[in-house]
């Protein structure tokens, strides 16, 4: 069976509406739409329940003729044997393929068919809206790209600045792979490391073996791990400028260690233009006693924000958007660090764990005003957390709250699904929601875990993947900014780029998309949203170092990856024109 499908064009017109998809069986030259007329609400995700498939189940054994630009597709064996035998790889997930078409010409690809049942079961597809011309749009990009970048060189720090100072010392440390990884493994274990001695002896251990083909160190570690005792004094001095560094580093990206540090911290950003978010350090607590201290220093956070936040002048940027003013206060909240151990209960158990301090928080911030975002964490508890979510505000206390929020990673393949169904809770609830759409920090431990229990990565195999995932979730969001009020999570020029134009494109007000960054990452780049007069809110963590390791390390790996965009756009000097290609084509 050969099927061709069109996004573009004359035959995506036939459809007529965004999130169908034309279709024609080359064979029998019958023609229809999938989507959302087709196959409920789920639109593009229709396709599953529509159940394209071949003569008898045996599948598709080639997709040619696709025009406009589909970006992935996925076959799935539906028996492990078939996955094995067809596509040596073991996984149920046998291709993930990318297919894009130039004007008339169009490429195809040759999919296995031996298999029995190979289904297609997820498409992500980049659709045409009806109004929107995809040449125009991409020229819209490249333009409001190349604006981001030239505000942001403009923007960069001094030679003599801290934040200078401590980019080039990050780069200088990291440019050796297997270096970085044991620098890492060292700033993960010093919160558990008590004493100068213990510190010093780690150093040891980590930096200094060259087994395994490791190299030499750079010569001022080979100086500064000369000692011979792990109690000398010169060890004492090592372990301490060791600690000083990594304290540095957490500053960085961490805005306090307490409720009144991160109010200073918080007053200085809307002083700088940009709002902020605030999140307390911690996550997948163990202990009751623990989560229940989460929830105080929340609860503390909430009311300490709201009374200072009386006091500050209102800025018309950040305090409001084109359906009406935004709450000052903004928290970003993360359920299992305010219950405990909620992966080791049964279901409904960790729901109603997690949905009572979710209750304490809501009403809490209803008493200041304040906004409540609420964080996504692994992907165990992501069907959780949106139960969690969707059922306590439908609650009557919670039905008609406006200030709440809720996160979607676009990573994860599943994340069109989710959005959609975000949608439909929001329109049926009556009442819009924000929310942020991420790429994901948890890949690498959401790809090890699922390799260990020998079941298919619920993230995408490729870095583009995602990219491309974030741009179609993203027109989603705001197609439908009635019900989903869209915030975008990236320090991504491109990313960034894509959403703004679409909402241009679209007709949308000015600031009717929301971007939001990291705190200690992109400075320039969030400089540049300010000069542009976007609405820019930092994401900024609040906690001790004990506690915020591991989000600490999540960091650190996303400054210094080979992949980081930040990385790209201002270590490894790649051409603008590149960074803002669409992904796959860079």
């Amino acid at each position: 069976m050969n099927v061709a499908l069109g996004c573009e064009g004359e035959d995506a017109g036939e459809c007529g509406v965004v999130g169908f998809l034309f279709f024609r069986c080359a064979q029998t030259g019958g023609t229809g739409c999938l989507g959302i007329g087709e196959c409920g609400e789920d639109g593009l995700h229709g396709l599953t329940r529509c159940g394209l498939t071949g003569p008898r189940g045996r599948g598709l054994d080639q997709i040619d003729g696709i025009r406009g630009h589909v970006t992935a597709f996925v076959i799935a064996g539906r028996g492990q044997e078939a996955a094995d035998q067809d596509y040596g790889d073991g996984s149920q997930t046998a291709i993930t393929h990318r297919n894009e078409c130039r004007e008339e010409e169009c490429l195809s690809q040759r999919l296995p068919a031996d298999g029995p049942g190979d289904t297609l079961i997820g498409m992500n597809v980049t659709m045409a809206h009806p109004s929107i011309n995809e040449h125009e749009l991409e020229r819209s990009i490249r333009e409001i790209g190349e604006e981001v970048f030239q505000r942001a060189e403009d923007a960069a720090p001094s030679v003599w600045s801290m934040e200078r100072w401590q980019q080039s010392a990050m780069e200088w440390m990291t440019q050796d792979e297997d270096l970085k990884l044991r620098l890492f493994q060292f700033v993960e274990s010093l919160p558990r490391l008590g004493t100068s001695v213990q510190v010093a002896g780690r150093l040891k251990e980590l930096l200094t073996r060259n087994e395994n083909g490791h190299g030499p160190l750079p010569a001022i570690l080979q100086f500064a791990l000369a000692y011979e005792r792990n109690d000398s004094l010169f060890a004492s001095i090592v372990a301490g400028t060791a600690r000083w560094g990594c304290a540095q580093s957490a500053r960085q990206f961490i805005c306090g260690s307490t409720p009144s540090e991160a109010i200073a911290s918080v007053m200085k950003l809307r002083r700088q233009g940009m709002a902020f978010t605030v999140d307390l350090l911690g996550e997948t607590v163990h202990s009751t006693k623990v989560a229940r201290g989460h929830l105080e220093t929340y609860l503390r956070l909430i009311a300490e924000l709201g009374t200072a936040a009386r006091s500050w002048t209102d800025d018309p940027v950040l305090d409001v958007a084109p359906w009406g003013p935004i709450p000052k206060v903004n928290v970003s909240i993360k359920l299992t660090a305010l219950a405990a151990d909620v992966e080791r209960m049964d279901r409904a158990s960790a729901a109603a764990a997690m949905a009572e301090p979710l209750r304490t928080v809501l009403r809490a911030a209803a008493a200041v005003g304040a906004f409540i975002n609420v964080d996504m964490e692994h992907y165990s508890i992501k069907d959780l957390t949106l139960e969690v979510f969707k059922s306590v505000l439908m609650e009557d206390a919670f039905s008609d709250t406006p200030d709440i929020g809720i996160v979607i990673q676009a990573y994860l393949t599943d994340a069109m699904k989710d959005m959609h169904g975000l949608i439909d809770w929001s329109r049926g609830r009556g009442v819009p929601i924000s929310v942020r759409l991420v790429k994901g920090a948890y890949w690498d431990s959401e790809t090890a875990r699922a390799q260990a229990e020998g079941r298919p990565p619920p993230v995408f195999a490729e870095k583009w993947q995602s990219d491309a995932s974030f741009e179609q979730v993203g027109r989603l969001m705001i197609d439908h900014a009635d019900w989903i009020r869209p915030t975008i999570g990236s320090h991504n020029v491109r990313s960034i780029a894509a959403m703004l134009a679409y909402s241009q494109a679209m007709g949308q007000a000015p600031r009717t998309v929301e971007v939001q960054m990291l705190t200690g990452m992109g400075d320039p780049l969030k400089r540049a949203m300010v000069a542009m007069k976007q609405r820019l809110r930092v994401y900024s963590p609040v906690g001790d170092l004990v506690k915020g390791m591991a989000y600490l390390i999540r960091r650190l790996i996303e400054n210094t990856s080979n992949d980081s965009f930040l990385r790209q756009s201002f270590g490894d000097g790649r051409s603008v024109t590149s960074l803002l290609a669409r992904p796959g084509r860079a």
